[in-house]
């Protein structure tokens, strides 16, 4: 049977590669996008799409005043200009011009309306791309630093198995499943360290004979969960 010590030793080494793995872990998860930023990212979508939208309809807007307004000009240079001698003629035309007239106003409303929607939707999407670049920003500049704080994290685990190794090649391959054992059935945690005359892991009193054992350096299991203990 080996010393505790070593098995304190190998504890300590795959207590600290757990917690890098779990760092490693957690900062994978923070290098994603947050749920705000992928919000704001959708928003900017949405309002440039309405942006194009209401530019688009400004733009078929405009081009139908456009041409109904030289329609009209044309009708009325005819209507004023002596060409037309029929007085029926000429009051047909002026009915014609009086209803383009107002179907002219209506397309002004429209294109009115759509300049103050483009107005509005632009406004917007300014906003939103500005709070967008500011998180967007924020979240790389993070993301950097987690990324180089990964690398470091590589490199530390790497040292914690080449010391890992060595310990094991120590050991006996019958300790080593003991040890490997326990520790998958104690959810990671095979070796503690005792808490007064409480076992440190699952808080059970011990008896003064097993204390007294832990104290003096030698092999002991707690047994209520069946971790080594030592002092």
């Amino acid at each position: 049977m080996q010393s505790i010590k070593l098995f304190t030793t190998l504890q300590e080494i795959d207590s600290a590669l757990d917690a890098d793995r779990k760092q490693f872990a957690d900062n994978k998860a923070a290098m994603q996008p947050s749920a705000a930023l992928q919000e704001l990212a959708r928003q900017v979508k949405t309002l440039s799409g309405q942006v194009a939208h209401w530019r688009k309809e400004r733009r078929e807007r405009d081009a139908e005043v456009s041409a109904l307004t030289a329609k009209i000009a044309g009708l009325e240079k005819n209507l004023y200009g002596g060409r037309i001698k029929d007085a029926r003629e000429q009051v047909a035309m002026q009915q014609n011009v009086e209803s383009l007239k107002r179907h002219l106003a209506t397309l002004e409303e429209a294109s009115l309306e759509a300049m103050l929607k483009l107005e509005d939707a632009e406004k917007r999407l300014e906003e939103t791309q500005a709070q967008f670049s500011q998180q967007k920003e924020a979240w790389q500049a993070h993301k950097t630093q987690l990324e180089q704080e990964q690398e470091a994290l590589v490199a530390h685990a790497k040292k914690l198995k080449a010391r890992r190794a060595q310990v094991v090649a120590t050991m006996s391959a019958a300790d080593v499943s003991r040890y490997e054992a326990l520790r998958k059935r104690m959810g990671g945690l095979a070796v503690v360290k005792i808490q007064g005359q409480s076992c440190g892991g699952c808080g059970a009193s011990l008896p003064t004979f097993l204390v007294q054992k832990i104290h003096e350096g030698k092999i002991a299991t707690c047994p209520i969960c069946g971790r080594m203990l030592y002092d």
